[in-house]
């Protein structure tokens, strides 16, 4: 009896204490009523029937009732515990879906602006990185006007308005992704490159994502029909109630 009280105690039900030998009624914390009702004369005196109830009305009779309340709490949360797996599982599956297919496949308009300008791309820098770049988008059916120098491609909104969607830096790399560098005093026209899948390419193949040393600020943009926005794909995942 110990034990159950104190189970219900923990779940937030509290017992309140009683005496005598008439039928007395006491409510604790306005949450669980005790009435103990003395059922004989003074030979079988102290024997009682324990009625617990809660304001939403459950009633409790007896230790056996109690305990099979308590199982009946733990088996729902058992079957919430069973849900989540399932929504966890769920989502997992969405997320690879998702993932496949935001992926350009080699027929895809980022897939072929990187093959244009890694096939083009010279051992070092000619100074025209603007001028690569802008064609190797050109020829794979990116329509917009051309900038005399690189940063402008993302300053100007042309990259968006081409159909590309600025992306965290953070993002994996995937192929036809363009990188814009912002102009320095000692660099005034930037950078710009697109990712081949293998390496960073403009005019030149590059060794990594900057074609500088040190710290310099960047943008990246992928393609609008692969990014990989859940949102924008209307999943939502809720639990049930029940």
């Amino acid at each position: 009896m110990k034990q159950a009280l104190l189970i219900l105690s923990v779940l937030g039900m509290g017992i309140a204490q009683t005496s005598g030998a008439a039928e007395t009624t006491f409510q604790s914390n306005n949450t669980l009523t005790h009435t103990i009702t003395n059922i004989t004369a003074a030979s079988n005196y102290g024997s009682s029937q324990n009625i617990y109830s809660t304001n939403s009305g459950a009633r409790v009779y007896s230790n056996d009732e109690i305990s099979q309340a308590i199982d009946n709490l733990s088996e729902h949360a058992k079957q919430k515990e069973y849900q989540l797996a399932s929504l966890t599982s769920r989502l997992a599956y969405e997320r690879e879906q998702q993932i496949r297919s935001s992926i350009p496949d080699s027929n895809s308009a980022p897939a072929r602006a990187a093959a244009r300008a890694a096939r083009a791309a010279h051992a070092r820098s000619t100074g025209y990185c603007a001028r690569y770049v802008r064609k190797a988008l050109q020829s794979a059916g990116y329509e917009f006007t051309p900038n005399p120098s690189a940063y402008q491609y993302a300053t100007r909104g042309t990259l968006a308005k081409a159909g590309f969607t600025k992306i965290s830096n953070d993002m994996q790399p995937q192929v036809g992704d363009v990188v814009v560098f912002d102009r320095t005093s000692r660099r005034p026209h930037g950078h710009i490159q697109i990712f081949d899948g293998n390496g960073w390419v403009s005019d030149f193949r590059q060794k990594g994502i900057s074609p500088y040393s040190g710290v310099h600020s960047y943008t990246t943009w992928r393609d609008s029909q692969y990014v990989d926005d859940a949102s924008d794909r209307g999943i939502y995942l809720a639990m049930a109630d029940e």
